[in-house]
């Protein structure tokens, strides 16, 4: 009887249908991580943080940002900006809405696959006295006032919960409030511990602003981080 060494017909072919499926998976495991990185967009321009800032436990050094969204147009770049200049306003990490903050990797989450990357790029700025804090188009309209303001003891004003330490006063508006007028106004605030200000000034507890009226000028304040 002859018996060949060659693999059956039905053999070569199963084995080559486990090549070919070897092959695939492979192709599909080195195409994913390109999938993952083209849904990444990288924003032109850069956004500065003028001050050693913090959002929640999320620390941010003085200097300039690149904002990285995680999937192609969720959130769009100039949204992304617009929300971490929101979210610099929102020190102890409560963000609005279903957005969440991630100090390890410098991420701000609404839900999977959708938010954006902030990274430091370059080294910070020099400068003083009183500067612009603006994202990437420099539109936002935000002063921090020269020098710092120090409470002297843990205080509070109505939901607004201060620290003791040194704050940041930085006026909302360029016209229709100066530094020394907000810090007389904050010292004035301090006193109101049950959060009903004179009118017509309105306390934000969750942003720590005053505002002349719902939309007029005012100040917020934020501890030196």
């Amino acid at each position: 009887m002859f018996v060949s060494d060659r693999p059956s017909l039905r053999a070569r072919r199963a084995g080559g249908l486990v090549a070919l499926c070897a092959v695939v998976a492979l192709l599909v495991a080195m195409a994913a991580p390109s999938r993952a990185n083209a849904a990444r967009v990288q924003c032109a321009g850069t956004f500065r943080v003028l001050q050693n800032d913090h959002i929640g436990r999320l620390s941010l050094p003085r200097g300039n940002y690149r904002i990285t969204t995680l999937a192609s147009g969720m959130p769009s770049c100039a949204q992304a900006s617009a929300l971490f200049t929101r979210f610099l306003e929102d020190y102890d990490g409560v963000l609005p809405g279903a957005w969440r903050v991630g100090a390890a990797n410098s991420t701000f989450v609404r839900a999977p696959g959708i938010g954006f990357h902030v990274a430091r790029v370059g080294g910070g700025g020099g400068g003083g006295g009183e500067e612009e804090e603006s994202g990437g188009d420099g539109r936002h309209g935000a002063l921090f006032c020269p020098g710092t303001f120090r409470v002297l003891g843990n205080d509070r004003i109505g939901r607004l919960r201060l620290a003791k330490g040194p704050y940041w006063i930085v006026l909302l508006q360029r016209r229709g409030l100066t530094c020394p007028q907000a810090s007389a106004l904050f010292t004035r605030f301090l006193e109101d511990f049950n959060g009903v200000l004179p009118v017509p000034w309105i306390l934000e507890p969750h942003t720590a602003s005053f505002r002349r009226s719902a939309t007029g000028a005012g100040f917020r304040v934020k501890p030196v981080a």
